[in-house]
This record gives C-alpha cells, structure tokens and sequence, in this order.
C-alpha cells in the first residue's frame, strides 16, 4: 500500500495523506507552530521559545524566562547538532543530541516541552515527543533505568528506523500535501492522532482524537 506506513509491532496506519491533511486542516497547532519560520541557526530565541505555546506546550512567564536564562547553554549544545540533517541520513550524532537534550531538559520542561522548543530549530532531526509518541516508543524499546535524556534519545533512535523503514512513502506524502512539515512531524501526527484508532494500543487517546 502506498499511503500507508507500518510501525514496528506491525500497526498500519492507512489513508496517511487524508489524515494529515485533516490533522492539518482542523488543528490550529498546524497554522500556528508548523507554518510559522524559524531559522536553523544556533541560536534560540525568546521568540523560538514562545512558539511551543502554540503547540500546547502552556509554559507561562516565568517557565519561558528559565529557558531563556540558560540559552547559552543550550546554544553551545546546538552547534554540535549539524542544522539541515535529517534523521533518516547516516551519522546522527547521537552523543551531541543527548547533551543538547540535557541542555533543554530542566525545571518545568520535560521531554514534551524540551522537543517542541527544539523541533523548530531541527525540524529534520528532532520530533516532538509528548507522551503518546512516548508512550509508542517505549511500548517498542523500553529503558526504565535511564535518565530523561537518555530516554529521550532512545526514543528518537526508535523513530529513526519507523522514519527509515517507510522512507519513501514520507517523502511522497510531503511532496504531494504541500504541507510545511517534515518527516518526523508526520510521523508525530500520525502517532498522536491516529494511536486511537488502533485499540489504545500506544497509550491514552490524544485531545484531538476524542
């Protein structure tokens, strides 16, 4: 089937252009966070950092402000992740990325907000990983004694061969949607949902799904 991708365990997600279509059509995150320009620089902004708002991220002032307080750190972190590089291409540097996690990750932000804020500055490399695509990942590779960041990593290497293994029919998706997003947030939209579809089977059924 071409517009179908099948995640490990076996799922089929089927009707993907239709879906994301849909997803990007009725979801006011698509119009405010995906279509919104952020440069793929090494430097985050206070302006990159509000954006997540618009993906439900709900960080008020003063959470916005901690961010902020440590973006140096955070953006010696991003000069060693290569912007442009895709999560599909061969030597993700996978050390790099977990300290540039680690740099995110901190009071108030877990992996949710962490990855929204840096999604839009790696949107080829980065998914967002709320806690439905979470819940998918470790229902595949399970890492109970690591720390966040470690977690999080798992779970992008996760991604990675779902992204590898349905390589084409993402980028044929994209090219025929026109939609503004790359291949690790269709697999996102698709995950976060559509999981209820499919029995519950990844976690609890996503906002948007009920």
């Amino acid at each position: 089937m071409e517009d179908c991708i099948t995640l490990q365990g076996g799922t089929i997600i089927e009707d993907c252009q239709k879906k994301l279509a849909k997803f990007c059509r009725d979801d006011a995150s698509y119009e405010g966070y995906d279509k919104k320009k952020v440069n793929e620089d090494n430097w985050l902004t206070k302006e990159d950092i509000q954006l997540a708002n618009f993906m439900g991220a709900r960080m008020g002032p003063s959470v916005i402000q901690s961010v902020v307080d440590r973006t140096k750190t955070i953006n010696l972190a991003l000069e060693h992740v290569p912007a442009g590089l895709e999560l599909s291409d061969n030597g993700v540097p996978w050390v790099a990325l977990e300290n540039l996690f680690r740099a995110a990750l901190g009071p108030h932000i877990r992996a949710a907000r962490a990855t929204k804020i840096l999604h839009k500055k790696r949107p080829h490399l980065i998914p967002i990983l709320d806690s439905v695509v979470v819940s998918y990942c470790q229902s595949v590779n399970r890492h109970s004694d690591r720390d966040e960041a470690s977690m999080m990593v798992e779970c992008v290497r996760t991604i990675k061969t779902d992204i590898e293994r349905n390589l084409d029919t993402f980028r044929r998706l994209i090219a025929t949607t026109n939609l503004k997003i790359t291949a690790v947030r269709a697999h996102d939209i698709l995950v976060w949902a559509y999981s209820g579809e499919y029995q519950n089977k990844f976690g609890i059924p996503p906002l948007w799904q009920r």
